[in-house]
């Protein structure tokens, strides 16, 4: 039986499909090749900038639009998607949907943020690309790529009391800017989200597409609007085991994994794709 709508698969890169140490994807190669078999789109969705995606992009052999900054912009090849997102704007070879704001808003905020909060604050705009090398264990060339961040900001507060985050939550509100947090840093960002250009991203692939089924991985807190805004979600186990607890009450109905980081994700990959195939394409939320 023919298939009677398009299979949207979105994920999260680091802990998820990406070793959040090695930021490897040999573990998920089964489920990338079953993918393409099964003409799935494949959409990365993460907190990484467009100059870190696009080698990614090309590496998997891609041509499927790609959301970059957690939300901040979508980016669509530009001779597969221009006619059908006549809103977007061309950016070389791709075509750009802006959804979040500009750094230079970000980092007025985080100016207020260093004199009303009484511990140290440092963002990505305070380091140098050889910290953030060494930090976030890449190479001087991937952090480069990592700093050319356009709608999100990533920094660090040295403190874990409630107070002190709640404190910075209201003052964050004060400039209509939100905040998220990652893996290692929380994220300062315009009202745009994962889950707001998921919704944008659906309803340009319906208008292409007709029916689609979506589905959602990430395995952190700043996956949590994606993941509630598709069909199935699916969260991967941390590499403590264990899957956030956060995205678990903030997304309960959740499939978790038994593997942890591309291991987990390619095991959810495969057997979505084998229930797909057995339901000749009605997957099962539970």
């Amino acid at each position: 039986m023919a298939r009677e709508r398009q299979l949207v698969i979105y994920t999260d890169l680091d802990g998820t499909l990406l070793d959040a140490e090695t930021y490897a994807y040999e573990a998920a190669r089964p489920a990338l090749e079953a993918i393409r078999r099964h003409r799935a789109l494949l959409v990365l969705c993460s907190s990484k900038t467009r100059a870190e995606m696009e080698p990614l992009v090309s590496a998997l052999g891609l041509r499927a639009p790609f959301i970059v900054e957690n939300g901040g912009a979508i980016y669509l090849p530009r001779e597969e998607f221009a006619a059908w997102v006549p809103e977007a704007e061309p950016y070389g070879v791709w075509v750009r949907l802006v959804l979040g704001v500009p750094r230079a808003r970000l980092r007025v905020c985080l100016a207020d943020l260093k004199r009303r909060l009484p511990v140290p604050i440092v963002s990505w705009s305070d380091l140098a690309p050889e910290a953030i090398a060494e930090e976030c264990g890449l190479s001087l060339e991937a952090a480069q790529r990592a700093m050319q961040r356009e709608f999100d900001e990533p920094f660090r507060v040295a403190s874990d009391d409630p107070e002190v985050l709640s404190r910075m939550a209201v003052i964050v509100a004060e400039y209509g800017l939100r905040l998220t947090c990652g893996g290692r840093y929380f994220h300062l960002m315009g009202a745009s989200d994962k889950g707001r250009a998921v919704r944008a991203l659906a309803d340009i692939l319906r208008r292409q597409f007709g029916a689609i089924f979506t589905v959602g991985i990430g395995d952190s807190e700043n996956d949590a609007p994606m993941l509630a805004e598709v069909d199935l979600p699916i969260l991967v186990r941390r590499p403590s085991g264990e899957p956030d607890p956060r995205v678990r009450h903030l997304v309960p109905h959740a499939r978790i994994t038994s593997g942890i980081g591309p291991i987990g994700w390619n095991e959810a990959v495969l057997g979505l794709l084998a229930e797909e195939q057995g339901n000749d394409g009605a997957i099962s939320r539970t």
